[in-house]
């Protein structure tokens, strides 16, 4: 599989170039203001997001998570990353953030993500982006009107200038973004960057700082100074805690992400989101050794990364190439003027902020909760709100369901009935029966096709595999092609086989299944379905030559050959 995936990054190697330097493009901008919003030198975050997208490519050829996000420093986790330097300083954070990144290596080992994801309801998680986007704006509004020569007069030609300045500015970039978002994501911050950086060269338009700060390599070691034994104890307990928050909010936006890659991966490829846990706390504790801050495959990235043409994640290489272009030659970050990154941050803030529009579909308790939750981040800060709002959840599902007449005990059963994963262990338990090989190739055939599962049956087949379907009037000559049929054969709504009158036999070394099924599927409501006849050859456990037919009597009725190839029937 290793193999495959390499020879795949190299196959799409020129979208994924072009994709890779887009996204590095737009990656410059956001790392800056998320660096400048979390209180971390800028280099430190560009020194991040370098590491972290070499991680994800070399992560993603042996267990890949998502196949098309770009990792980097988060934008919601910024204000947690400020109150941490606040609360134990800066030269804590790199141990702070391995503990972090021990708590995901534990919750990637034990897959503990699904547990968090039904204790924290993920509208919850909505509204506290909200209230961090909340944050991030009002931090950055000031950058849009601010002026290198103060007088005592607040509105001045120099700030009317700006604010002019700022306003056009503001409405060109939202304008370009909306035109553009599917098309060129990165445009509108090309724009907005290269027009600044031209800018600043004849007005007196303040620029951002950038402290210069080498790559040098340390333990994360904690630093507790002269502190007594249970004062350094009650520290390391506050330390313990606030990592777990940090890591469970890490989690929690990784698995959102990944959702939202998945629809819009080119090639309907199924994200799995403990292995892209992998590879979070991976970059996570490497970054420590350095100093570097916490990362995930932002949405604002990846989205920009997917819609450039990304296919794999050889494109984060491209981007680290990119960001390291600006970290050998920073000349390029000192002349960007201060108004241009409030733009990008306060643009970046009102989405995280417009988000929390998705929540109305699921009820007016829902949105309710969210937008408090929002605002109580905002006030008072992610811990604290989200805590609060958990617990405030916990007591109104516990009246609701005491005024329904439930005793104690069925409310306690009701809750741990929260945490069956009877859907997360069939799926892992077919990801082990595919891997282990007493089982009949049949089995796991019979198991991938029911769980539509494309990438578990193009496992089955061998790279060079032959397959001639019933339902087609091409035959496939390869994995991929197999891969391809079968991805499009599940738009069928509950698409299901049944096997029966199975028989196995060995010819010259072969092993040869040969048997029929039944497949059925809904249509506008109704059952539908034809009974098939088929034969496996197989060679090494894996499937060489795949034949199939029509039982005598079945009538096939091709729809829609121009759209579909003939590969469906209705």
């Amino acid at each position: 599989m290793i193999k495959e995936r390499f020879y795949e990054s190299i196959k799409y190697i020129k979208r994924d170039a072009l994709a890779g330097t887009v996204a590095g493009v737009m990656a410059v901008p956001l790392t800056v203001g998320i660096c400048l919003m979390s209180e971390y030198p800028v280099m430190t975050g560009l020194y991040t997001v370098i590491f972290a997208g070499l991680v994800s490519f070399i992560t993603y050829l042996f267990k890949p998570g998502n196949y098309t996000g770009m990792p980097g420093v988060a934008a919601g986790l910024a204000p947690a990353l400020a109150l941490g330097i606040h609360t134990f300083g800066i030269e804590n954070m790199p141990f702070v953030i391995m503990l972090t990144a021990v708590f995901q290596a534990i919750v990637w080992k034990y897959r503990l993500e699904r547990y968090i994801l039904r204790i924290v309801p993920h509208y919850l998680v909505e509204g506290l982006l909200a209230g961090v986007g909340l944050k991030i704006a009002m931090k950055f509004v000031p950058f849009l009107y601010d002026i290198e020569h103060e007088t005592e007069v607040w509105l001045n030609y120099e700030r009317e200038v700006i604010l002019a300045l700022s306003l056009v500015s503001f409405v060109s970039f939202v304008l370009l973004y909306k035109y553009y978002k599917k098309k060129m994501p990165a445009l509108p911050y090309f724009v907005i960057m290269a027009t600044s950086f031209v800018l600043s060269f004849f007005m007196p338009l303040p620029r951002i700082s950038i402290d210069a700060v080498p790559f040098e390599l340390s333990l994360p070691l904690p630093h507790f100074g002269h502190l007594n034994l249970p004062a350094m104890l009650l520290l390391a307990a506050k330390m313990i805690g606030y990592a777990m928050m940090l890591g469970t909010i890490d989690v929690i936006e990784q698995v959102m992400s990944n959702v939202a890659i998945e629809k819009m991966d080119p090639m309907k490829r199924k994200a799995d989101s403990n292995n892209s846990l992998l590879a979070i706390w991976i970059a996570n504790l490497g970054a420590t050794f350095f100093g570097g801050m916490t990362n995930l495959d932002g949405l604002a990235k990846s989205t920009t990364n997917t819609v450039a043409g990304a296919v794999t994640k050889l494109s984060n290489l491209f981007t680290a190439l990119v960001i390291l272009l600006v970290v050998l030659f920073p000349v390029v970050l000192e002349h960007m003027p201060e108004y241009a990154l409030g733009i990008i941050m306060v643009y970046s803030g009102f989405k995280m902020i417009a988000n929390i529009a998705h929540v109305r579909s699921e009820g007016r308790y829902a949105l309710i909760m969210a937008g408090i939750c929002g605002l109580l981040v905002f006030e008072l800060g992610i811990f604290e709100g989200l805590l609060i709002l958990l617990a405030v959840h916990a007591i109104i599902q516990f009246i609701f369901m005491k005024r329904m007449g439930k005793t104690n005990v069925e409310v306690v059963e009701t809750f741990r009935d929260t945490f069956r994963l009877e859907g997360d262990r069939k799926s892992i338990e077919r990801e082990d029966q595919i891997q282990e090989p007493s089982v009949p190739v049949l089995d796991k055939w019979v198991a991938a096709v029911n769980a539509h599962d494309p990438n578990g049956l193009a496992r089955l087949y061998a790279d060079e595999a032959i397959m001639i379907p019933a339902f087609s009037t091409r035959v496939r000559r390869s994995k991929d092609q197999i891969k391809d049929l079968y991805r499009d054969l599940f738009e069928k709504d509950g698409l299901e086989v049944v096997p029966y009158q199975v028989s196995t036999q060995k010819i010259n070394g072969l092993k040869v299944d040969s048997g029929q099924y039944k497949m059925k599927w809904n249509a506008q409501g109704f059952e539908e379905g034809k009974n098939l006849r088929f034969s496996f050859v197989i060679q090494d456990g894996k499937v060489i030559s795949h034949h199939s037919s029509m039982e005598p009597g079945e009538e096939v009725t091709i729809s829609h050959p121009e759209a579909y190839d003939a590969d469906f029937v209705e």
